[in-house]
Order: structure tokens, then sequence, then C-alpha cells
């Protein structure tokens, strides 16, 4: 059985490897984005959110190794305690600010690909759902015991004042889970009604997939906060829950940022991100029955083309394809 320090290390170098990797992963999908193509989104914006939260998770870790997060209470100080507390608090919230922005990244990538009013009417509705879930968990965490200080005192009758804290983790991380599974499925007929080559379409549909590694993650997080519930000494149970939400995190961050990467290992793609990297970014949706004009400020007559949207990770976009498929394969 692993002593109390061993299990601690495990913990700081678990965070500080996958922190590492998630940051290296979010800058070079930023390079791509901003200096590449030059066409950052919200997408992007949400996700270097993630990746500093990120970051702030490993400098709570530390903060708790200092305070020997791990450690069985009878060898803590009540300073100890109190600061480990204080810094589970902390560890709350930007959990719940991580998770958050990692999703609301994926589903700002989808509206890039949004090529029927219904599926960016569904992305921009769970965008909103999950904006208002996450104010819901911050509202919660930071009103969890009544004064806050509550938290971290240690007598006994302290915790008469707070919330059922294991009802409320149940509840956010079964969520999580169900709206993990409904973002993984959410784009796959659009994406497999992309007029693209069926190589790429399989590739596409295994990017996604990858995906459900972040969920798998988040089940066995779940499974920890069971145990972690469960346990006389939460102060030494901290250990597995803080490791499994970490990789949660990061494995999110890295799977969702990987699609932005093609570019840097696609030379076509990059050739083609780079001719183009004055061209609007984004979808637009054009009505001509709202403004009596198309896009390019032509007068109505042309067949109207719902939606324009953006290439993802260097993709050709929906203009583009439509327009190589109307002059067939062999002018390329």
């Amino acid at each position: 059985m692993a002593s109390d320090h061993e299990r601690q290390n495990s913990l700081v170098i678990t965070t500080s490897i996958f922190t590492v990797l998630a940051t290296i992963v979010v800058l070079a999908r930023t390079f791509v984005r901003a200096i590449l193509i030059r066409k950052p989104g919200f997408d992007d914006y949400t996700m270097i959110i993630a990746m500093l939260f990120s970051i702030a998770y490993l400098v709570e870790v530390f903060v708790g190794k200092a305070n020997h997060i791990g450690f069985p209470s009878a060898t803590l100080s009540s300073e100890n305690m109190i600061s480990l507390l204080k810094n589970t608090l902390a560890i709350q919230i930007t959990y719940y600010v991580c998770v958050s922005t990692i999703k609301i990244s994926i589903l700002c990538m989808y509206l890039r690909f949004a090529v029927t009013r219904s599926f960016h009417v569904l992305c921009i509705s769970t965008i909103v759902f999950h904006i208002l879930f996450f104010i819901v968990c911050i509202v919660v965490t930071l009103s969890q015991c009544q004064p806050l200080h509550r938290m971290w005192d240690l007598t006994q009758t302290a915790r008469e004042d707070c919330i059922n804290t294991t009802a409320f983790f149940y509840f956010t991380s079964g969520f999580n889970i169900v709206t993990d599974v409904w973002i993984l499925v959410l784009p796959i007929k659009t994406l497999m009604g992309i007029l693209r080559p069926r190589k790429e379409k399989i590739a596409l549909v295994i990017i996604f997939g990858v995906g459900a590694l972040a969920t798998i993650t988040s089940i066995i997080r779940l499974h920890t906060i069971y145990t972690y519930t469960l346990a006389e000494d939460l102060f030494k149970e901290s250990i597995l829950v803080n490791v499994w939400s970490v990789l949660e995190i990061n494995i999110g961050i890295i799977c969702a940022s990987v699609p932005a990467l093609k570019p840097l290992f696609t030379p076509r793609a990059l050739r083609e991100a780079t001719d183009r990297n004055e061209r609007r970014t984004g979808y637009q949706y054009h009505s001509q029955e709202r403004s009596g004009f198309n896009s390019n400020g032509s007068k109505p007559g042309d067949t109207e083309q719902p939606y324009v949207m953006d290439r993802v990770g260097g993709q050709p976009d929906a203009k583009t394809i439509i327009e190589d498929t109307s002059r067939g394969s062999g002018n390329e």
C-alpha cells in the first residue's frame, strides 16, 4: 500500500504532467488560429480560459501539498486543516469553471460547421443551458455554508449550517456525464452530411470519439466521489478525487483542441489556411426575406445558402465545398 507521501506525489506529478501537456496543446491551437489562419473565435478564447484555470488548479495542488494534502487528519495541525478546506473551496470553483468553459468551447467550435438552422439552434441552446448551469454551480458552491466561513469551521456543530454537498456533487457529476454524451453525439449527423471524402469523415468521427476519454474520466471521478464521501477521514482520502478531476479537465482540453491542430500536420490544409486567412470568420445566416440582399450585397435571385461555415482546423468551409463540387474533381 502506497504511503501518504507517495500518494501525495502521485497527485502532484499527475497534475503537473497533464497540465503541461494541455497547455502545450492549447498554445499550439492558439498559434494555428491566431497566427497561421488568423481567425481566432470564441471557441479559442474559452479554451484559453479553461487552460488558465487548469494552471490555477495546478497551483492549488501545490498549495495543498504545502499543507499536507492526503495525510491523515490526526497528523495535521488546525492551520493545515483550515487551509486545506479553504483550498478545497477554490478547487471546487476552478473545477466548475474548467468543465464549463471546455464544453462551451466545443459547442462554439460546432458553430463553425453549423450548416443547418436546427443544428445551430441546438448548439446555441446547449451553450445557454451550460452557462445557466455554471452560474447555479458557482452560486451553490459559494453559499454551501451560511455563513461561508462555516465550511472551514472545525467544530462539531458547524456542518449543521451547510448543505448536503455529497448530494450536490453527485448531481453535478451525473449532469456532466450526461452532457458529455450529448455533446459527443450532437455533431455526428452533421459531420456525416458534409461533402468530404469518406476517409476524412471517418477521421473526424474518430477524433470526436477520442473525446469519449473525457467522459470515461468523468465516470471514474464520480466513483471516487462516492468512495470519498464514505471515507472516515476526508483529509486522507482527498487524493483520488483530485487526481481524476485533474485528468477529466486536462484530457477534455486536449481532446477538444486536437481538431484545430490539423494544419500543423497536413501541408495542404496549412496551405489552404494561410492562403485564405483574410476571409471572414464564423458562419452567417442569410435571409433574403429579411434583408432583401445576398451576403455580397447583390439583389436576390441566386440560390440561397442558409449558412456559410468557417473551416475547422484548416478544413474547407461549406461555401468552398459547394464551389469545388460544382466545378468537379478535375479542376483541383
